[in-house]
C-alpha cells in the first residue's frame, strides 16, 4: 500500500510540473534549452551564376567598298585568307577624271581632320572630368556628366541629324549632351574608362583612314591617274568579290569575343560589365571576360515563341592564354556572375528557420532572431542583416528552442583553445587577487 501511495504521489509531482510549465504564459517557470549543436556565422565569398553555351566569333567585319563612277578597276592586290594590317594594299584603279578625283580626296582629309579633332577633343574632355565623390556635397559643383556613356558602350544608333554641321562633326555635339547620372562613383568611373577606350579605338581607325586618303592623293598627284586603296583595317581577307558587286571586299578581325543567346526571363538578369568565365568544350583553357553588350531587340518575334536576346563577351587577356591562338567557331561554357558578395556573412540553409535563426549569446540564453537573406550558393545563404560574422546560432535539436531560455550545451573538448587556458596571465592574477581578498 505504502508503495502504491509513493508511486501515485510521484506521478501526481511530475503531472503538476508538467500542467504548471503548460500554463505558464507568463515565464515564471525557467526552463533550460539542451542544444547539442550549434555553429557560428562565418565569412565567406558567395555569387550567383548563370551558366550559359557559347561560341567564339570575330568582334567585327569591315567592308571596302569600291565606286564605278570614281574609275576603272584595274586589279585585286590581296587573296582571300590573307592577313593585312592598315596601310597594306588592297586594289587599284584608273581615275576617270584627274580634276574630280583629287577634289574629292582632298575633301575626304578635310572631313577625316574634322573628324580627329573632334575625337582628341572628346577624349580630352572626358579625362579631365572629375567623378564626384558618393559622400560628397549633392549639390553640382561640377559641369554633368559630359556623355551619355551608356548609350555610347551598349549601342550604336544611327540619329537623324537636321544640320550640315552635325553630320561633319557628329563627336562635338555629342559631347555636349547630358547623361543620366550614374548610380555610384565606382560606375561613373567603370563607364568613363570604357569610353575612353572606345574613342580611342575609333580614334585610330579615324587616323587609319585619313592615312590610306593621304597616300592615294599622293599617288594621283604623282602618276596623274592610278590610285592604290589601301586597308583602312586589320584583319583576315574574308571575301573577295571578283564580280565587283559590293561589299569589295571583306575583312575580318583576328580578335575573337564570346557570342551567346539569352531567353526573356535571363535578359532581364544580364547587363554590360558583369563578369564572365569562360572554358573551351575541347581543351582545359580558361578565359576571363566580362558583358560587353546585350541587345535589345530579340532574334525573331513570335507570338508563340519564347523570345531570344543575343548578347557578347569581351575577352580579358592575361599571360597564360594567348587570345591569337583562339579561332572563330570554337565553343565555350559560359559562367556569368550575376550578383557577388565578398566578404558576407553566410550561414548554411539547414541553420535558418522560416527566415530566422536561434542566436546563443553571451548571457547564456537562447534568442529567436530573424534575419534577410541575400545570394544563395550551393547550400549557403547570405547574411545581409539580423547576424553577423562569429556570432553563435543554434543547429540542433529544433524542440529545444525556446525563445530567452537558458541553454546548456555540452563542451567541445576540439574548440578549447587550451593554451589560452593554461597561460599564466589567464589564471595567476585570479588567483592572486583571491588570495589577498580574503
Amino acid at each position: 500500500m505504502r508503495r502504491r501511495l509513493i508511486q501515485a504521489a510521484i506521478i501526481l509531482f511530475i503531472g503538476i510540473n508538467f500542467l504548471l510549465v503548460y500554463m505558464d504564459d507568463d515565464g515564471k517557470v525557467e526552463r533550460k534549452s539542451y542544444l547539442k549543436n550549434w555553429s557560428q556565422v562565418f565569412e565567406a565569398d558567395v555569387a550567383e551564376h548563370l551558366h550559359k553555351p557559347g561560341v567564339l566569333a570575330s568582334v567585327s567585319e569591315d567592308h571596302v567598298y569600291f565606286d564605278e563612277d570614281l574609275g576603272s578597276f584595274q586589279e585585286f592586290l590581296v587573296e582571300e585568307g590573307a592577313e593585312v594590317s592598315a596601310g597594306d594594299p588592297l586594289y587599284t584603279y584608273q581615275v576617270l577624271d584627274y580634276v574630280e578625283a583629287e577634289t574629292d580626296l582632298m575633301n575626304e582629309v578635310d572631313v577625316l581632320n574634322e573628324e580627329i579633332a573632334a575625337i582628341e577633343t572628346a577624349i580630352s574632355e572626358m579625362e579631365l572630368y572629375q567623378i564626384p565623390d558618393d559622400e560628397g556635397d549633392s549639390s553640382p559643383q561640377e559641369p554633368p556628366l559630359p556623355f551619355d556613356f551608356e548609350e555610347e558602350m551598349l549601342e550604336e544608333e544611327m540619329t537623324e541629324l537636321p544640320e550640315e554641321e552635325e553630320i561633319e562633326n557628329p563627336e562635338e555635339d555629342e559631347a555636349m549632351e547630358t547623361a543620366e547620372e550614374p548610380e555610384n562613383s565606382v560606375e561613373a568611373e567603370l563607364m568613363k574608362e570604357q569610353y575612353i577606350i572606345e574613342k580611342e579605338k575609333e580614334l585610330a581607325q579615324r587616323s587609319a583612314e585619313l592615312s590610306s586618303v593621304e597616300n592615294q592623293l599622293t599617288e594621283l598627284q604623282s602618276d596623274g591617274d592610278t590610285i592604290t586603296v589601301e586597308s583602312p583595317f586589320e584583319g583576315k581577307i574574308k571575301t573577295v568579290q571578283e564580280t565587283l558587286e559590293d561589299p569589295l571586299i571583306a575583312i575580318e578581325s583576328t580578335a575573337v569575343q564570346a557570342e551567346g543567346e539569352l531567353t526573356e526571363v535571363e535578359r532581364s538578369q544580364i547587363e554590360p560589365g558583369q563578369a564572365v568565365e569562360m572554358t573551351l568544350t575541347e581543351k582545359e583553357t580558361f578565359i576571363e571576360g566580362e558583358i560587353a553588350e546585350v541587345s535589345d531587340l530579340p532574334k525573331a518575334v513570335e507570338i508563340e515563341e519564347e523570345s531570344i536576346y543575343p548578347f557578347h563577351v569581351s575577352l580579358h587577356e592575361d599571360e597564360e592564354t594567348e587570345l591569337e591562338e583562339l579561332l572563330p567557331g570554337y565553343h565555350v561554357n559560359l559562367r556569368i556572375t550575376l550578383d557577388e558578395s565578398l566578404g558576407a556573412a553566410v550561414l548554411f540553409e539547414d541553420l535558418i528557420f522560416s527566415d530566422a535563426v536561434w542566436k546563443m549569446n553571451e548571457e547564456g540564453k537562447l534568442m529567436e532572431q530573424g534575419v534577410e537573406t541575400g545570394i544563395a550558393m550551393d547550400d549557403m545563404l547570405e547574411i545581409t542583416d539580423g547576424a553577423a560574422i562569429g556570432e553563435f546560432v543554434a543547429e540542433e535539436p529544433a524542440g529545444q528552442f525556446r525563445n530567452g531560455a537558458v541553454f546548456i550545451t555540452p563542451l567541445k573538448v576540439q574548440e578549447v583553445a587550451w593554451r589560452n587556458v593554461f597561460h599564466y596571465d589567464n589564471w595567476s592574477r585570479p588567483l592572486v587577487s583571491g588570495f589577498l581578498s580574503r
